[in-house]
């Protein structure tokens, strides 16, 4: 729990559509995290990008996917 604990935070009880109980395992397994960990995370990402916060993993990939161009460009001349 990031702020208190489980027995003093807001519950509420959310209704997933067939099969996405099942991803969400997939993936909270591959992150190590509770399955309500990725969901809280989930929820937090999706407020960020509906108030207008940066998207810092968006970020991060558009710059990855830079220096890895120019690391492409460097090894071309390289060539």
């Amino acid at each position: 729990m990031r702020n208190g604990n489980s027995r003093t935070a807001d519950k509420f009880v959310v209704r997933l559509p067939d099969g996405m109980r099942d991803q969400v395992v997939v993936h909270s397994n591959t992150a190590h995290i509770s399955m309500n960990s990725f969901i809280v995370q989930a929820v937090e990402e999706k407020l960020a990008r509906a108030t207008g916060e940066p998207d810092l993993i968006g970020n991060f990939g558009e710059r990855l996917a830079a220096l890895e161009r120019r690391i492409d460009d460097r090894a071309g001349l390289l060539s």
